[in-house]
């Protein structure tokens, strides 16, 4: 009994340990995603906002071609990553989970209000609330992977992330919520994607 406690204990010891040694690798995916959100957000500002000769109700064009874009970029971004050292490691796949979640719950909750608006004839102004949502789903993905990792400081993206998402009803169907938005995302997922690339090893075949 007493060598199986031990046993239970040294693996739960070298999950830690390997979750919290092995550097991230996925920052990539933060600066590619966070960098297209931003554009895509200052666009749909100053469609918003009568900056550019666009009728508004194209700005939808706009999220599509961010969606595109993305799928496309990640596509390219992920392609050798499997030879990072320490991809396996606890902390990079619970982030990579994280990550993946956070984006199907957005993407649902998108075509919900999508269904909505267009046969409910529900209130437009729900496709606002689609980036309350996903700053809140960003929280949880920082917060989990600094939790696991020895990355702490993505604390502190989490909790930018969350002031954003509380901040963020104040200015439903103000052009001025996609400027919030844009800014939170460039500090709390750009500038720390980069910062995790920047810590990335090179691939153990290179």
């Amino acid at each position: 009994m007493a060598d199986s406690s031990q046993s239970d204990l040294d693996y739960l010891r070298n999950v830690a340990e390997s979750g919290a040694q092995a550097p991230l690798i996925g920052g990539r995916f933060l600066v590619i995603w966070g960098g297209l959100a931003i554009i895509a957000c200052v666009a749909h500002w100053a469609i918003q906002a009568g900056m550019v000769p666009i009728e508004p109700q194209y700005v939808g064009a706009v999220w599509l071609g961010y969606g595109v874009i993305g799928l496309l970029a990640n596509f390219i971004a992920a392609r050798g990553l499997s030879n990072k050292p320490g991809i396996g490691s606890i902390g990079n796949r619970v982030n990579r989970v994280a990550w993946q979640y956070v984006g199907i719950g957005i993407g649902l909750y998108f075509a919900g209000v999508l269904f909505s608006v267009t046969a409910l004839d529900a209130a437009p102004i729900l496709f606002d609330s689609i980036l309350t949502i996903a700053l809140f789903g960003y929280a949880i993905a920082f917060a989990v992977t600094a939790a696991l990792s020895s990355e702490k400081w993505l604390f502190g993206p989490a909790w930018m992330s969350i002031a954003g998402a509380a901040l963020s009803p104040a200015f439903y169907g103000r052009p001025e919520l996609y400027l919030l938005i844009a800014a939170v995302i460039l500090f709390a997922a750009v500038v720390p994607g980069m910062r995790l690339m920047g810590k990335e090893p090179a691939s153990s075949n290179d």
